[in-house]
């Protein structure tokens, strides 16, 4: 497809009499000088508007309007779904999955989840909506009257994603044809997005229990049998092989005939009755920031929590020997949040690891709720834990450490030289450091360098979860949502860090928070705040700002020698029966820190001086010499802001003009000598050049080019570059 969509797909919209408007490249939005644009819904474009939107946005995509009506009382909106995971059922539900379908599937794919397009009542009988996912599910929009939706062939905002139609283009089909929905879909929809045990049915994990409360919440919702059947099959994973499938029509039965389903033991609430379950034997507590727990059974739990959700299932089933329907548990878990966050007992809880430079503990994930202490003397395992650990959902079970093991086994495991080896030890055991700071582990390597497999060997080692690999998120917010349920992130093959997120990623690495609007509200905001370990991996060139290369440890790998593969069979059953070891002596290398701790002087060639430090106490219990890790992770560094740098456009610049000696003026005068046409990627004002300067002022001068900040004057901010005697890039 060329470039000037606009100009070749607009007339075909235009032959099928659908309103439509040119969308600014790079955006989801109409063009930039197009005010009013909404009011093309109600009043056509004139044959001169047209004429002059072909002439002057031919380049730009096109935006169909919505509302636009069908002539029997319905107008087109799209839903657009976006969590990929729910895809399958929604197509189901609206009967797209079946062998004879209502209708032909009219949709668009863009970076992730579908936009398919329906019509439903026109306003303002239907207006757009949210149907909001329960935690951890993506939601689905109900676009109406008012939006638009950019259409096929166009470039996603993304780069290299392009918008494509699924099933038939909105062209090739009549819009009387489309699917119709309502408010009744819509409610549907609801019961089984919003449902706190969906998600449970997606991941294919305790689907019995929480199918039965998705199917009684449609029923509820005055689903029919196949609408529910279908849904429920879209929502379970495709490669399902459990006995759900089979006792599906058993639950809607079950559904339909019960209602409410249980009865109330001895003229007491239901609602009371699964609150004093918990209670029995159960401690109720908040963290002081207004988030309530419940530990029970040696194991703390999140109120309200899909696992809170299903011990509480569980428990009520026994002692009630009947399932608990929805209403009922959502109304105990807001008694029980409600009597943890107004009590007056307090406690901090943590994620895998707690402690400070006196004494650690790791939760080891076991049910029987067995952690690792480690103090100065040693390591021990105890069932007898001092912190209150929260897991969440995926989180993975550690073996028990045992004596004996050795940290080279690591790098023989690894196929690692010297030079990585010591950085990853030194990344393990900052790692450890309950509360941080904590360095970031940044992993480049080509294709078969095993980048991916050294990854998820570290994160197996500290924090082993389901989700062992996980995409870098678009925004901070998600971010911090992740944080919230891992020990430690890693993220997979990553293709480039933005600046915002960068900045978010050094925030998390030292601690740090992030406030956001609450949501439902105008103004109360939520403040999300963690200190967590990091581990990107990509090819290479993901990371380009100072600041988060100076938080970083920096690790190349070589490509893989040809016929040194292995297996992934091969691979994780030698790792699991050396994991036990390399633990233990994890540890006994964190008991060191703490002999080692206060005699150590926090080394001043870092910018993370605290982590070092620890890292530095360490050293004695790896066999490296005094301050061997620690300069190794200077020396790395180093050696990546150089790259890193040396590959700055900027730094081109500035070389070129420093051959003829060092520059004294304005920014702007600097400004002016470079050639902005010849690369996209250098500031495109003067302020914005003063700016990336400032921010690149200690790497340039790692290159060997120094950058003095003047007094201001009337010219403007005034500024001395010149080539410094340590200069390692060859000016």
């Amino acid at each position: 497809m060329g470039a000037d969509i606009f100009a070749t797909e607009a007339p075909k919209y235009w032959d099928k009499g659908l309103p439509i408007v040119p969308v600014e490249p790079g955006t989801k939005r109409p063009a930039r000088s197009l005010k009013g644009w909404d009011g093309f819904l109600s009043s056509p474009a004139s044959e001169a508007t047209k004429s002059k939107w072909l002439k002057n946005f031919s380049d730009h995509g096109v935006g169909l309007l919505l509302g636009h009506p069908v002539g029997d009382g319905t107008s087109v909106v799209v839903l657009d779904i976006d969590d990929d995971r729910l895809v399958r059922a929604v197509r189901g539900f609206l009967g797209f999955n079946r062998t004879e379908q209502r209708a032909l599937l009219v949709a668009k794919r863009g970076k992730k989840g579908l936009t398919i397009f329906l019509r439903a009542p026109s306003e303002p009988k239907f207006k757009s909506t949210t149907v909001r996912g329960a935690e951890g599910i993506g939601n689905i929009d109900v676009l109406s009257a008012g939006k638009m939706t950019v259409m096929p062939p166009f470039d996603h905002p993304e780069p290299g994603i392009r918008y494509v139609f699924e099933g038939v283009s909105v062209l090739d089909i009549e819009l009387g044809s489309l699917v119709k929905i309502s408010s009744r879909e819509i409610n549907i929809l609801r019961a089984f997005v919003g449902s706190e045990h969906t998600l449970a049915l997606l991941e294919g994990s305790e689907t019995h229990n929480a199918g039965l409360q998705v199917v009684l919440a449609m029923v509820r919702a005055g689903a029919t049998d196949e609408e529910i059947s279908d849904t429920i099959l879209g929502l379970l994973p495709e490669n399902y092989d459990g006995n759900s499938v089979k006792e599906l029509p058993g639950w809607i039965t079950w559904a339909r005939e019960n209602g409410d389903v249980a009865e109330q033991p001895d003229g007491e609430s239901l609602t009371a009755a699964l609150v004093k379950l918990l209670r029995d034997g159960a401690e109720l507590f908040h963290d002081g920031q207004g988030n309530a727990f419940a530990t029970a059974e040696g194991l703390t739990l999140r109120v309200p929590s899909h696992a809170l959700g299903v011990k509480l299932r569980s428990r009520a089933y026994h002692a009630l020997s009947k399932p608990i329907g929805f209403g009922p548990l959502r109304e105990a878990m807001a008694t029980l949040e409600a009597v943890a966050l107004h009590g007056d007992t307090v406690y901090r809880v943590h994620t895998r690891t707690a402690g400070d430079v006196r004494g650690i503990e790791v939760d080891l994930g076991r049910r029987d709720g067995r952690v690792v202490q480690i103090t100065r003397d040693g390591w021990a395992v105890t069932s007898a834990a001092s912190f209150r650990f929260v897991r969440g959902d995926g989180f993975g079970e550690l073996p028990e450490p045992v004596r004996g093991g050795r940290l080279r086994d690591l790098q023989t495991f690894l196929r690692l030289d010297e030079e990585n080896f010591l950085l990853i030890v030194a990344f393990l055991l900052n790692a450890l450091r309950p509360g941080g700071p904590f360095f970031i582990l940044l992993v480049e390597g080509e294709q078969s360098s095993g980048k991916s497999l050294l990854a998820e060997v570290i994160k197996r080692i500290l924090d082993p979860n389901r989700a062992v690999r996980m995409r870098l998120p678009e925004k901070d917010h998600d971010l911090m949502i992740q944080a919230k349920e891992f020990a430690v992130l890693n993220f997979d093959n990553a293709s480039g860090v933005k600046a915002d997120m960068s900045d978010a990623l050094c925030t998390l690495a030292t601690g740090g928070g992030l406030a956001v609007r609450r949501l439902y509200t105008d103004g109360e905001l939520s403040v999300l705040s963690f200190c967590r370990p990091l581990i990107i991996n990509g090819i290479g060139g993901f990371v380009t700002r100072p600041d988060l290369m100076d938080r970083s440890i920096p690790i190349r790998l070589p490509p893989l020698p040809e016929g040194t593969r292995r297996t992934e069979e091969e691979i994780w059953r030698e790792f699991d029966r050396l994991l036990p070891g390399l633990l233990g002596a994890l540890y006994e290398a964190a008991a060191s820190a703490m002999r080692n701790y206060d005699a150590v002087e926090p080394p001043t060639t870092l910018r993370m001086a605290d982590a070092a430090r620890w890292i530095r106490a360490a050293e004695e219990a790896v066999g490296v010499p005094p301050g061997g890790l620690v300069q190794a992770i200077r020396d790395a560094q180093d050696a990546f802001v150089v790259e890193s740098v040396n590959d700055d456009p900027i730094v081109t610049k500035l070389r070129a003009v420093l051959k003829k000696g060092p520059f004294n003026g304005s920014v702007g005068d600097l400004f002016d000598r470079f050639d902005f046409v010849e690369t996209r990627n250098l500031p495109r004002t003067p302020s914005q050049l003063s700016r990336h300067l400032k921010r690149l002022r200690p790497a340039l001068a790692k290159v060997g080019i120094g950058v003095e900040f003047l007094p201001r004057t009337r010219q403007g901010q005034l500024i001395r570059i010149e080539a410094t005697p340590s200069n390692d890039g060859g000016v």
